[in-house]
């Protein structure tokens, strides 16, 4: 069993918004603001019961029209899987909407105006003339307000019987947890219940008798009753009671009995007593207040986990938790990247094998945590301008061909860090070089189109496999598929790279397509075969004809590699032709058609390329410091770079709303 979908109305950003939800990990990611944490506020409402407070004013959807009394309506999904319980359907059964398998069940939760005070507030709006003065009226009223969960179809109005609801347990680490004051010591709830539950447990480990667990524990406690009485001995010892009870024969309090020193030390009195510490790799040991934010956030979702197993143990009998639920906000707070990787790494493979959680739902805006889940818990909720949040699935987006599948596998390989933030970010270039990767931003600035202002993920994939990447964003995949896809805008800059082929086959030798100069381009038609664009480049755009997001940009006459298209439209800027750059002169120029001033940029253009690729990426940070350290210099940037930039950064529609 598992929660497959939840549909959220007139609550807080969403006024109708449905998101669906896998089984195990569930990781939402999302710009502030488009509405992670109330997701996981609108879950609190229907699984923590008795811990959400209850709704406010300003958690009705601001676009409402309360003329009429308005309603908050939060509906989840419950939906049969293949590690069912008896229990699970036990829970269940009087809550289910679909009987064949797999089943589904729902649970809603509303807050509502009762029917016999609705009448007095329509007729109070009525007399009132703004809609500001409608709210007010609204939250006099909220105290009339009622909250209810019903189970199974909605227009019975059953309510969900509080014995089966307190089977689902629910916990939250909210973003701005504290969570140290929870763990230091026994007398926190958290630690103290784990503390008794956990008590005894060790000596199943090391009693090698033949003794059942009932035994253990009755030997456990017995030498825990002689250890206590011994010590309270001692102390009542140590005490001079003749001195310290004397006044109390002079009062004559003595001639109703003598009062003397006793004690009664339980465990629970020793166990509160205990504390957490941190033993370091030298044997130092330290309080767990002294220990890092980082540490004490892994700590303390550890003794999470370790309640989850405790309270769903058959020690508790009926008493026993059948669904744990564990809502986590921004689990990289305090957390070096490399823990961040690993807790999720862990956390999905927990949840995999089903070891203490059905469900986590985590939100996050850390690339090292989605590069460490993969693709399938992924969860992307999208907010376009003054357009409604809508909920995304990359992992949906492959179909089950072949094709798409090799795709999937491809970008959840390759999806590390850096490329996770394609996810993340407003809109996405894709490049292929490492040169355009620390050059482009710089360039970008040139034309007004900043990338970081703009939130634009610069991401440098190879030249065959932008095709698996683009499918994320609807380019390329099946219809049915593409309504899943991400709504963000891609430009793929990707160079021309001109290639020619021997026309005939000679023996004994392997024809193959090799790359050319843009000038030598049907110099000798008779001889080769001529591509004026790679056949990568012809992949992309027929991949990216349907798509209304994904662009692709090359220079389409006389372009080669981004260097040798930079370097033509600069060919006289002392930035990039410095001294060490070499005019050579090229072979195949000899025979060009070309008018001689563009033979000339083309001589030049093809002698920066040689340098480039004779220092091996050098030259790209060389050139952007020597373009830092000159910003008064003009740089010319290649028309269809420029209009990359300006795709991704929406400068076509905002030049039109400012006229």
């Amino acid at each position: 069993m598992y929660i497959s979908k939840l549909t959220i109305q007139n609550f807080r950003c969403f006024q109708d918004f449905t998101v669906e939800f896998n089984e195990g990990l569930n990781v939402l990611i999302g710009g502030n603001n488009a509405g992670k944490t109330t997701v996981i506020k609108a879950l609190e409402f229907l699984f923590k019961r008795g811990s959400a407070k209850a709704p406010t004013i300003d958690d009705f959807n601001k676009s409402l029209d309360v003329s009429t009394p308005p309603e908050i309506t939060i509906t989840a999904t419950l939906k049969s899987s293949n590690t069912d319980t008896m229990d699970d359907k036990a829970i269940v059964a009087s809550w289910l909407t679909k009987l064949e398998t797999p089943w589904e069940a729902e649970l809603t939760f509303k807050y509502f105006l009762p029917e016999q005070d609705q009448k007095k507030y329509i007729e109070e709006s009525a007399n009132l003339s703004t809609p500001k003065e409608r709210w007010f009226l609204l939250e006099r009223n909220l105290k009339r307000y009622v909250a209810r969960i019903y189970g199974g179809n909605i227009v019975n109005k059953n309510r969900a019987e509080p014995e089966y609801l307190d089977k689902i347990h629910c916990e939250t680490l909210d973003a701005l947890r504290d969570v140290e004051s929870n763990m230091f010591t026994g007398k926190n709830t958290l630690l103290k219940q784990l503390l008794i539950h956990f008590k005894d447990k060790a000596m199943h480990t090391v009693d090698h008798s033949e003794k059942t667990d009932g035994q253990n524990v009755t030997v456990g406690n017995d030498k825990f009753g002689q250890l206590s009485r011994s010590l309270v001995d001692d102390i009542v010892g140590r005490v001079n009671q003749k001195e310290f009870l004397e006044f109390a024969e002079k009062t004559g309090a003595s001639v109703g009995g003598v009062p003397a020193l006793d004690g009664n030390l339980q465990e629970g009195d020793v166990l509160s007593a205990l504390r957490l510490i941190i033993r370091d790799q030298t044997g130092i040991e330290i309080p767990i207040i002294n220990n890092g934010m980082g540490y004490n956030n892994l700590i303390y979702i550890s003794l999470i986990l370790s309640k989850f197993k405790m309270i769903t143990s058959p020690e508790y009998g009926e008493n026993a938790k059948t669904f744990p639920i564990l809502l986590i906000e921004e689990p990289e707070a305090h957390l070096h990247p490399a823990l961040q990787y690993n807790f999720l790494k862990f956390m999905k493979d927990e949840m995999d094998n089903q070891s203490f959680s059905r469900q986590i739902f985590i939100t996050t805006h850390s690339t090292q945590i989605t590069s460490a889940v993969g693709l399938k818990p992924i969860i992307c909720l999208e907010k376009e301008g003054g357009k409604p949040v809508f909920a995304k699935y990359p992992s949906k987006v492959f179909s089950e061909s072949n094709e798409d599948q090799e795709s999937r596998k491809y970008v959840e390989r390759f999806l590390d860090a850096t490329k996770s933030a394609m996810l993340f970010a407003k809109s996405v270039v894709l490049v292929e070089g490492m040169a355009e990767l620390i050059l482009l931003p710089i360039l970008a600035q040139k034309v007004n189109c900043d990338m970081d202002k703009h939130h634009v993920a610069l991401v440098r994939v190879d030249a065959l496999t932008f095709k698996h990447f683009i499918k994320l964003y609807g380019a390329g995949v099946k219809s049915e598929n593409r309504e899943y896809a991400l709504e963000k805008r891609v430009s793929c800059v990707i160079d021309s790279d001109p290639s020619k082929i021997v026309k005939e086959k000679q023996d004994g030798v392997r024809r193959s397509w090799k790359k050319c100069w843009p000038f030598d381009l049907d110099s000798s038609p008779d001889i080769f075969d001529y591509k004026p664009i790679s056949g990568a480049v012809r992949n992309l755009n027929e991949q990216t004809t349907a798509s209304s997001n994904v662009k692709v940009f090359y220079k389409s006459e006389k372009g080669k590699t981004f260097e040798y298209d930079l370097a033509w439209d600069n060919s006289e800027n002392t930035l990039l032709f410095t001294d060490d750059v070499e005019i050579v002169e090229v072979k195949e120029l000899s025979v060009c058609t070309w008018a001689e001033k563009e033979k000339e940029r083309a001589k030049l253009a093809s002698s920066f390329l040689i340098h480039a690729q004779g220092v091996k990426g050098e030259l790209a940070f060389e050139l952007a410091s020597r373009i830092q350290d000159n910003r008064s210099t003009v740089i010319n940037v290649p028309a269809h770079i420029k209009g990359a930039f300006e795709w991704v950064c929406y400068r076509n529609e905002l030049e039109e709303r400012n006229g």
